[in-house]
């Protein structure tokens, strides 16, 4: 069933992949991930905005998408904490979506590998617009089967010494302090900020990064948060 699927799929020019009943359709052709040797190294400071589940024998990726993103490309974002992993794919987003949680497909041609990366060191994150567009807007994946766990925002800080997460729209909530990421090779993000949960459902928030190293402070970096989480 499966081999006759995919002969047809190289069949259709300009497919467009959705899983059964979805919105929101993988337009990448061929499907781009890489498996390297050694580390490319990312210039992007947000690199995730994830909630894993346990361990699992299955892939699964999936992503909140607010609904004011109907009609509109996004781009998936997933890469490992040591850079050897990575796959950056483009979707579309349905003129009718309404908002709320979707299963993306996601065709690895190597899932086992995939599934073998400890949940704690995969970054996912979805953007708006393509993926050669720098991110105004991210909305958050959920890696694996459930149950997740809380949101957390994974940082490429080039090893800063200290780093914080602030809200700009609340500032009566205590700021983040963010956490190095547990693994010797942390070369496509090396910092983790754990959303609060009192703000994990709000439809969008103005996050501020802000790091220091050897004393100095580095400069503010903000970017909008797209949680919108049922809790």
């Amino acid at each position: 069933m499966i081999r006759t699927f995919a002969i047809a799929l190289a069949l259709i020019p300009n497919f467009a992949f959705a899983g059964e009943g979805s919105k929101v359709f993988l337009t990448s052709d061929p499907f781009n991930e890489v498996m390297r040797e050694a580390a490319k190294i990312s210039g992007a400071r947000l690199v995730g905005l994830i909630s894993a589940g346990p361990k699992s024998d299955k892939l699964s990726v999936a992503a909140n998408i607010p609904a004011d993103w109907k009609n509109e490309e996004v781009c998936l974002k997933v890469v490992s904490a040591d850079g050897l992993y990575e796959s950056y794919n483009s979707y579309t987003v349905a003129p009718d979506w309404e908002g709320g949680e979707v299963v993306l497909p996601y065709p690895s041609k190597v899932p086992g590998d995939v599934l073998s990366i400890p949940a704690n060191l995969i970054s996912g994150v979805l953007l708006k617009g393509s993926c050669d567009a720098d991110a105004a807007e991210v909305a958050p994946v959920f890696w694996g089967e459930g149950p997740h766990g809380g949101l957390k925002i994974l940082l490429n800080t080039s090893r800063a010494d200290e780093t914080y997460l602030t809200f700009s729209d609340y500032p009566d909530q205590q700021e983040v302090v963010c956490e190095p990421v547990d693994t010797a090779s942390r070369t496509a993000f090396d910092v983790m900020c754990s959303l609060p949960e009192a703000l994990a459902s709000k439809d969008s928030l103005k996050a501020v990064f802000l790091s220091f190293r050897n004393g100095e402070m580095g400069r503010e970096e903000h970017i909008i948060l797209r949680p919108g989480r049922k809790l």
